[in-house]
């Protein structure tokens, strides 16, 4: 249920005086944290000259971060500030080989202790925690005014009523009496009055409680460069995961099912041609160490160990090779190419497309003929694999279904600006894609015959 802010309820809400409480607390808490961080940092600057104050100034820095966690779960708690927490301090020094081989331990402790100095968030705690110590004592006194005033001028009102009333007698005789006549009939006259103006008392709690949460949102917590960062490694991480994930999907799935077909091919002839079985397992053995060796490639680039070199990502002048391996794994290929100089991620995209579609007519068409094309369209590069309809018993093409792979495709030709298109043809499957060779994919048609014409249809819609 929310409390609603009219002038005179403010004193019958319990956000009220969690806020006078919190206000309360900020003298002890900002004299506390304001003498330790101006008292530690001076003397830490004083002592720098002597090398002592630079490990005070350390492990003073350091403690900003835990001065601001307890002021922020405080600021939270009792006058509902929200302030997030600020993202962790991330060390450039590095650990194990890495800090070894970039200058040794003393560079990276002299690393570390440049990110701590440099610790944008902990520097805001510190000016958090100077500025408390002068926010604190009048936050106090605001505070006490508006709790101690209400009860006052309530218990005087009650006061001069059982006077008048002649309740009690405490009040003595003589010209005393005369005072005390006036000073109850002038109280109980203006207490509608005096009733009124106590909740203006409490308005300046609300305020200082208002610009205690906005400043504690800037010092305590993530600055906007702060939450651009971390969105940005949130949005990079989650990237990389789909690059890998992709990697691992093309790169392994392509190898282990072009084992899936040679072995089936092997156990077909087993006994008919031993020696095409034997060449089929050799050729089994060495993709299974290859992929085995891309894995270690994979896993070495996301734990970022050797750093040093690596085989070059595989490239359009790589796709003569998959179609070789293609072939010696029994798949019936083939080929005609027209290689342009193209730019490397286009390259890249064009032979994991050609992979894939490969990894799919082995997969769901197995037997069948595949032909692949490959050819300059215009401004870009056209890429054409279509494969028949599959000659075992019983075998479907799931392909409809557009499964991780097409995804893949799409997503890949489509980051470079270009278009892609997958489905069933004249009971097979054809899968094309067009990448731009320039900065983007133009509407002009190589040939009016060119298979890829109907991709750029897509471009001027």
């Amino acid at each position: 249920m929310t409390e609603k802010n009219s002038y005179a309820s403010i004193l019958f809400q319990a956000r009220f005086w969690r806020e006078a409480g919190y206000l309360l607390l900020g003298l002890p808490l900002g004299i506390l944290w304001g003498t330790y961080a101006i008292t530690m940092y001076s003397t830490g600057v004083s002592l720098v000259i002597v090398w002592a104050g630079i490990p005070l100034l350390m492990f003073t820095h350091v403690s900003m971060r835990w001065i601001g966690a307890s002021e922020r779960a405080l600021a939270n708690a009792m006058i509902d500030a929200r302030i997030p927490p600020p993202p962790r301090r991330r060390s450039t020094g590095g650990d194990g080989a890495r800090s070894e081989a970039s200058g040794g331990v003393w560079a990276a402790l002299g690393r570390w202790s440049r990110d701590v100095l440099l610790d944008a968030h902990a520097w805001r705690v510190a000016l958090w925690s100077v500025v408390r110590l002068g926010l604190g004592p009048v936050g106090f006194s605001f505070a006490l005014l508006a709790v101690v005033l209400p009860v006052s001028v309530v218990g005087g009102i009650v006061q001069a009523a059982v006077y008048r009333l002649d309740w009690a007698d405490w009040y003595g005789s003589g010209a005393g009496d005369r005072v005390s006549d006036l000073v109850s009939f002038w109280t109980l006259v203006g207490a509608p009055v005096i009733l009124l103006l106590l909740p203006a008392f409490a308005w300046p709690v609300r305020a200082l409680a208002l610009l205690h949460a906005s400043f504690g949102r800037w010092a305590l917590g993530a600055s906007p460069s702060e939450d651009v960062k971390a969105a940005t490694e949130r949005a990079e991480l989650a990237e990389e995961q789909v690059r890998i994930d992709q990697e691992l999907h093309d790169s392994i799935g392509h190898m282990i099912t072009m084992n899936i077909v040679q072995a089936g091919a092997g156990a077909h002839v087993f006994d008919t041609d031993p020696e095409f079985a034997r060449q089929a397992l050799r050729n089994i053995e060495e993709r299974g160490r290859a992929a085995m060796g891309e894995l270690d490639r994979i896993i070495s680039a996301i734990r970022g160990d050797q750093p040093e070199a690596r085989a070059p990502l595989p490239g359009i002048a790589d796709i003569a090779r998959l179609i070789a391996e293609s072939r010696t794994a029994g798949i019936d290929v083939s080929y005609e190419a027209e290689y342009p100089q193209a730019p490397a991620a286009v390259g890249r995209a064009a032979f994991n497309v050609v992979r894939e579609a490969l990894t799919n007519a082995a997969r769901h068409a197995p037997g069948a003929p595949v032909t692949v094309r490959i050819a300059r369209d215009a401004d870009a590069l056209g890429i054409e694999v279509v494969n028949g309809k599959s000659t075992e018993v019983g075998v479907h093409l799931p392909h409809g279904g557009g499964g991780r792979g097409l995804s893949g495709i799409r997503d890949r030709v489509t980051l470079l600006g270009g278009r892609s298109s997958a489905g069933p043809e004249n009971g097979g499957f054809a899968v094309r894609a067009l990448l731009p060779l320039e900065a983007a994919l133009s509407e002009k048609v190589g040939e009016e015959s060119s298979p890829w014409a109907a991709l750029r249809e897509k471009v001027s819609a």
